[in-house]
């Protein structure tokens, strides 16, 4: 998928004129904008002196330029709707220049990041790109530019080894497509890409890379664009999530190939691979018999960037079908994990799922998933019982992380294969 973003430059360069300079005074406003980076603080009211900058502004909000009076300014973050001062950092604005003050790092440690640029327009056709360090847990990084598709094999960073807060010098290129990638400092594996994304002449954007918790990339793009309707977009990673769980309890061992490369080799029942990332889009899913190029089964599965799911391989092999399913990453509350259920085997009846004591689930039958309960952390029972009785086929106390999302898969038989007696599998998702 292409996403275009839209150059506001033009009205931006208008207000700057309006605000900052008349034939009769000197030039006594900057522009300042300022946006919500930080992952785990509450919505925040911004001001900057006496200017209210921002109302109720949550996590990637951004708010349009604003004109301020030059000279030494008190930026200050209160939490929304209160006096309660988050944090307050100080600068000089000079008139006439544009400023970006993002609030960054965990609420623990909640600092400002202020990235000032001359307010130069992008030359004719051209685009002027800043790039900054938002992500208070992600590493020192590489940010790459390129044409999409691009190898990185032989590409030069546009940016190299920038660490949390760092911001780049404006960037100017030619307006077109373009493909982002982010890796590890000195890495050529991208942690996040953006897929093709297209930028309009005359387009001035700052990119900021901030922490993400769900799909395939530690972080995600906000495009904050000069643009007052407009002021910021997200450029979310261009990947979905993709693991495999063998689940079939008389399969052999399989290869696991998407888009017909080679993903894993020799997953054998009841092995679970870890996340892969996957381009969004249609992908195709196909298993082979381990070490051949005999296909077993294959299916076409539509990924949504973001996007984590499970692969289960179910059914006896003379049935052998592709379950798959959308799970969800996102963290749980502070002492919570996160539980779900899921009957995976092919000759129990449906059942019903107690969680500690209490009846969860009722009348589950063979592939269905339940949604992701909230559950202490901590050790948890979990019993599986015949539906509408009291017999238990299955139970387990796993003891759940502060934090953890799992799946407790019933897998195996019940009667028919010996070597794969009917069991509790714990998975953990995150």
């Amino acid at each position: 998928m292409t996403k275009t973003f839209l150059g506001g430059l033009a009205f931006g360069a208008l207000a700057l004129g309006l605000a900052c300079s008349s034939t009769d005074n000197p030039v006594r406003y900057a522009q300042v904008r300022v946006v919500h980076a930080s992952p785990d603080a509450p919505a925040v009211d911004a001001y900057a002196g006496s200017v209210s900058l921002a109302k109720g502004a949550g996590f990637k909000a951004a708010t349009a330029f604003v004109p301020v009076p030059d000279g030494t300014t008190t930026f200050t973050f209160n939490a929304a709707g209160t006096r309660t001062t988050a944090l307050t950092a100080s600068a000089d604005l000079k008139g006439g220049y544009a400023y970006t003050v993002l609030a960054v790092g965990r609420l623990a440690s909640l600092q400002a990041l202020i990235v000032p640029d001359d307010g130069a327009a992008p030359g004719q056709g051209n685009v002027k790109v800043r790039v900054v360090h938002a992500a208070p847990a992600a590493p020192a990084v590489d940010v790459y530019v390129t044409a999409p598709g691009a190898s990185l094999a032989t590409a030069t960073p546009a940016v190299a080894g920038a660490a949390f807060k760092a911001y780049s010098p404006a960037l100017e290129v030619p307006a077109a497509a373009y493909q982002i990638r982010i890796t590890a400092a000195g890495s050529r594996t991208p942690v996040y890409d953006s897929g093709s994304v297209t930028l309009t002449a005359g387009s001035d954007l700052v990119l900021a890379a901030v922490q993400q918790d769900l799909g395939a990339a530690p972080v995600t793009l906000l495009a904050l664009s000069r643009d007052p309707a407009h002021p910021a977009a997200e450029i979310p990673d261009n990947r979905a999530l993709v693991r495999a769980i063998h689940a079939s309890p008389d399969a052999p061992a399989v290869d696991v190939l998407v888009n017909g490369q080679t993903a894993l080799n020799g997953v054998a029942y009841p092995q679970a691979s870890t996340y892969l990332p996957v381009t969004s889009g249609t992908a195709a899913v196909q298993l082979n018999l381990a070490g051949t190029a005999t296909q077993v089964i294959g299916a076409s599965l539509p990924l949504s960037a973001t996007q984590a799911y499970s692969v289960f391989a179910v059914n006896r092999v003379s049935g052998l079908q592709l379950l798959p399913v959308a799970d969800d990453l996102t963290p749980p509350p502070a002492g919570k994990a996160k539980l779900r259920a899921i009957h995976l085997s092919p000759d129990a009846p449906n059942v019903d799922v107690w969680v500690g004591g209490a009846k969860v689930l009722t009348d589950v039958p063979f592939k269905a998933a339940s949604p992701y309960l909230l559950v202490p952390a901590g050790a948890t029972q979990v019993q599986i019982a015949v539906t509408g009785t009291t017999t238990v086929v299955l139970q387990g106390t796993p003891t759940l992380a502060d934090g953890g999302i799992y799946t407790a898969a019933a897998i195996g038989t019940v009667s028919a294969l010996p070597a794969a007696p009917l069991t509790l599998d714990l998975l953990r998702d995150k």
